[in-house]
């Protein structure tokens, strides 16, 4: 059953594909769609909670703005290194002249942080309007040349074509535009009590694809598409912990969702779209999960090496040894838990390091790392690219506590 303007002006796939799943005999569909939101929910909560101050998160939070970017440029096709998206904020701050993709980086900064601000913000009586679905369009458009396109304004009475294979858009006029707007408005502004229509994941998903199929604008409504996505989550408490969007999930995945898109107008069916989205914000969640048990791992290892330092760890009750390690050492622990694994003779060879033994004898200088694959603190592997050393998180895992 295809979509038509009809048929799409009634905003009532999601109640109609939970009207199927529960007249189903067998619900597996079902079962897999409440299975995944409950993991989201149980990572989701997880990384919420995670205690965190500024200097701690500011990194996650600045890397994730910068890959989103980097993601929902890919999709339409105007690919950026993170090198040069960071080079394009330092650019734009100067206020030096921009390149064409550099502006579309630095637009899309502006919305990010647009939305950040706008939930900050936000009071009891918030609804979704037209005025602010334009405004993130003319962020994303501003300054950029695009053929038939305004920013901030809706396109004018000519055929919209878009996704691969083209297609053709089913509002025709400016006036389809405007009562698809105006509808899409109170459909997003609605309160439903379905499992699935309910669901916040699923409303932000179908936001994206309603809007994508409106195609209101003369150019940008793919990344409109997906901040609007993402802006329903945020400002639902889904991912607080840090702004991001599932665009990384969709570049990383791009033909296959382009054909997801696809096929709800052919079918009129948008459960594939709905659980594949939800599959990939559970895997965007678990990796945002484990960038925050790296940090934690980060702190704890170097709160162990300081406690090395002050007071020592009791490995053997009974004969009283306790290990312990000299301020130098947890000097160096720190300067490599900043930097990550390396190769050990980069390593020893970094100004850092030379400045630290440069007052001390080579013999000290190997005593000491010697001492901290002792301790455990740090592991030397020998790989085909020869030696390399990295902190050790893993003996955080193996400490036995004595009561």
């Amino acid at each position: 059953m295809e979509m038509t303007l009809e048929k799409l002006f009634k905003f009532d796939l999601v109640n109609r594909l939970e009207e199927s799943l529960v007249r189903e005999k067998s619900p597996e569909r079902l079962f897999k769609f409440v299975g995944t939101y409950q993991q989201i929910q149980s990572v989701d909560q997880f990384v919420n909670e995670s205690p965190s101050y500024p200097g701690s998160t500011d990194k996650i939070v600045r890397s994730e703005m910068v890959s989103a970017i980097g993601a929902t440029l890919a999709i339409e096709g105007t690919l950026l290194r993170e090198e040069e998206i960071e080079e394009s904020f330092r650019k734009a701050g100067l206020n030096e002249k921009l390149r064409r993709k550099e502006r579309e980086a630095e637009n899309s900064r502006k919305v990010y942080e647009f939305i950040i601000g706008l939930v900050r913000e936000i009071k009891e009586d918030f609804a979704y309007s037209e005025p602010l679905i334009k405004q993130l369009h003319s962020y994303f458009t501003q300054g950029l040349n695009y053929l038939g396109n305004t920013p901030g304004q809706y396109r004018g009475d000519f055929p919209a074509t878009f996704g691969y294979p083209r297609r053709t858009g089913l509002c025709k006029t400016q006036a389809d535009i405007e009562k698809g707007m105006s509808l899409l408005i109170s459909w997003l502004n609605k309160t439903d009590s379905g499992i699935l229509s309910s669901n916040i994941i699923a409303k932000g998903i179908m936001a994206h694809y309603y809007l994508t199929e409106i195609h209101p604008f003369g150019d940008g409504n793919g990344r409109v598409a997906r901040a609007l996505e993402a802006l329903v989550l945020y400002i639902n408490g889904v991912n607080s912990y840090c702004f991001w969007s599932l665009a990384n999930f969709w570049s990383m995945h791009r033909d296959e969702y382009i054909s997801h898109l696809g096929n709800i107008r052919n079918t009129c069916d948008p459960w594939d779209f709905i659980i594949w989205g939800m599959e990939g914000y559970l895997n965007e969640v678990i990796r945002i999960k484990e960038l925050v048990l790296k940090k934690v791992k980060q702190l704890m290892l170097l709160d162990y090496s300081r406690y090395l330092v002050e007071i020592g760890y009791e490995a053997d009750p009974k004969s009283q040894r306790r290990v312990k390690i000299s301020r130098r050492l947890f000097d160096v622990v720190q300067l490599l838990v900043r930097s990550g694994k390396m190769p050990l003779e980069k390593f020893l060879s970094s100004p850092e390091i030379k400045a630290m033994y440069k007052a001390v004898s080579p013999a000290t200088k190997s005593r000491d790392f010697k001492r901290m694959a002792e301790t455990g603190l740090v592991r030397i592997t020998q790989e085909t690219q020869g030696n390399f050393i990295e902190p050790n998180y893993q003996i955080l895992e193996r400490l036995t506590y004595n009561v």
